[in-house]
């Protein structure tokens, strides 16, 4: 029998004193025997590590756990999740977790990759995961998604329904990741309608970019106000004051990595999904299944079912029906290489 733990770490930093807050939660009665003899097959260690106060962010976060909680299902794992309190010390949580027993520790995010490069160092056995990056060295795998595909119909979508030609794009932070989100989106409004104007905004200079729904708002107000009629927000839990602006404004906007499509029904018009959850899914069954790091796919996008927009249910009276099939049309042309999204292939 397996066992399944969860815990959940908040790190406090002031002095440089870590102080970590462990919650475990055993699922196998009488697994606390301390006579118990070690299972023959014992689950695999897997610690996930997310972005500060991401749960519940609708979005990357939320669908990253869905995946682990998936992969439970299916694999004898354990999982721990890691939280940091803050992004001001990452390294710290990470160095007190990476000192203990794990197979693999997957990172939701590139803002721990300076962090997890110094800790991979100490800890040449120990595998890293990092989704959102491209990073490949060593222990260390990075595996990225091809935002722009997705990015690409959203743009399409936003300047084929505006009625002002204006739309408006908000990012976390301007980092590679986001860029790819913002240069699809604008190829794609462009392709639409070469008149439409594609105003780029962002929440903030660093990583608090993607966890601040009020300042998103803000923007996102002051942009419906100045003409744009859809918003499509690529900042993770920010995203949420996007949407709730637009619900004020009875504009558009587009959810982004988890179907958001319910929050504002008819006004998300569609969420371009982003399958985290198929990735740490697919990185735990490799891990249980014993093959290297370096087997893992380190790239998905539309032909992978990793991105993808929702099914217009909600929003329907909106977009049409001869809007959809286009869009299922330059699916097919992007998956083919026939539609260029504007970001250079490596």
């Amino acid at each position: 029998m397996s066992r399944k733990s969860a815990i959940c770490a908040q790190s406090i930093f002031g002095t440089g004193i870590l102080t970590a807050i462990l919650a475990t939660v055993l699922l196998l009665s009488g697994c606390c025997s301390r006579n118990a003899p070690e299972p023959e097959n014992p689950p695999k260690r897997i610690g996930l590590m997310i972005t500060p106060r991401g749960l519940n962010d609708k979005g990357f976060n939320d669908y990253a756990l869905d995946g682990l909680k998936e992969a439970e299902k299916k694999n004898n794992i354990e999982s721990i999740i890691i939280e940091p309190a803050t992004m001001q010390d990452p390294e710290a949580s990470l160095r007190f977790f990476a000192g203990q027993k794990f197979d693999a520790i997957i990172a939701v995010g590139v803002a721990f990759a300076d962090a997890i490069r110094k800790i991979a160092a100490e800890r040449p056995d120990l595998p890293f995961f990092i989704i959102d990056s491209d990073l490949d060295e060593n222990n260390i795998r990075g595996i990225s998604f091809r935002e722009e595909e997705g990015a690409y119909l959203c743009g399409y979508l936003a300047a084929r329904v505006s009625k002002t030609g204006k739309i408006g794009f908000i990012g976390g932070v301007k980092i590679p990741v986001i860029e790819r989100f913002a240069t699809g989106y604008r190829t794609g409004a462009i392709d639409a309608a070469s008149s439409t104007q594609v105003v780029e905004e962002y929440v903030a200079n660093d990583f608090s970019g993607f966890n601040n729904p009020e300042a998103a708002g803000s923007i996102a107000d002051n942009l419906y106000r100045t003409g744009c009629d859809v918003i499509f927000p690529a900042a993770g839990a920010s995203g949420l004051g996007v949407i709730s602006s637009a619900v004020k404004a009875r504009a558009y906007a587009i959810g982004v990595d988890m179907n958001q499509d319910s929050l504002a029904p008819g006004l998300v018009l569609t969420s371009m999904l982003k399958r985290v959850d198929l990735v740490v899914e697919t990185i735990v069954a490799n891990i249980c299944a014993g093959r290297k790091p370096d087997y893992i796919r380190r790239s998905y996008g539309l032909a992978d079912n990793a991105i993808g927009l929702t099914d217009f249910q909600l929003s329907f009276k909106v977009v049409g029906e001869n809007l959809i099939q286009e869009l299922n049309g330059l699916r097919r042309g992007i998956i083919e290489g026939k539609i260029k999204t504007g970001v250079k292939e490596n």
